[in-house]
């Protein structure tokens, strides 16, 4: 039961994923916001063209949306309900057409190529192939365009999680270098990580990173 509970995070469905749905807005609300913040500090100008993967129930989305106002905004879920989540958050702006939500994998992205930004928070665990999936975000982006991965590191997460997640077939990353050699494999560059923490606790991490200059 705990298994299948775990496997709903990769991919919330039915009455129990709308739970799950619920459960991501309370506790990673703040980390999505802070994450959005970090890239408005850290990215030399402001995206145009932003990319969510996993938005889940659609709190980074609409903080997108927000601190990036002249940007045109969309979400890419496997999930239904996550994206009616997503929709249901942020209804005003997909309707004035800013937001726009896709029903499927990390191959959809290549329909929108090229976007000068791809999020993605806690789903790097979920990636089956996950150097297979960086290099289709790498390839994606345009010229001096971003990545930004947001996860928590195996010891950093509940013991639920750490427990779960493996047995449910994910795979937990121990540190940071594991991610940037991700990313490093990939082609990206200037790499940097982030360390969101609270009374002594770690929230999440997220790392940064961008294509290289065309020359």
């Amino acid at each position: 039961m705990l298994t299948f509970v775990a496997r709903q995070f990769g991919n919330p469905r039915g009455v129990l994923g709308r739970l799950v749905g619920r459960g991501m807005a309370r506790s990673n609300a703040d980390f999505s916001r802070w994450t959005v913040l970090q890239l408005e500090h850290h990215l030399k100008q402001p995206p145009r063209r932003i990319v969510e993967i996993g938005p889940g129930p659609g709190v980074g989305l609409e903080e997108m949306l927000r601190r990036f106002p002249q940007a045109n905004v969309w979400g890419i879920d496997h999930s239904r309900e996550m994206l009616a989540q997503s929709r249901q958050r942020n209804r005003s702006t997909a309707e004035a057409g800013r937001l726009s939500l896709v029903h499927g994998d990390i191959s959809a992205l290549r329909e929108l190529a090229p976007v000068d930004l791809v999020a993605a928070n806690h789903v790097l665990y979920f990636w089956r192939d996950a150097e297979q999936v960086v290099t289709t975000l790498r390839a994606c982006l345009g010229s001096e365009g971003s990545v930004a991965l947001g996860y928590q590191l195996r010891h950093d997460m509940p013991r639920l999680a750490q427990q779960q997640f493996p047995r449910a077939g994910f795979r937990l990353y121990d540190s940071e270098a594991e991610v940037e050699a991700l990313l490093h494999a990939a082609g990206f560059v200037g790499i940097t990580h982030l360390v969101k923490e609270s009374a002594g606790r770690v929230e999440g991490r997220l790392s940064l990173a961008a294509t290289p200059p065309t020359s």
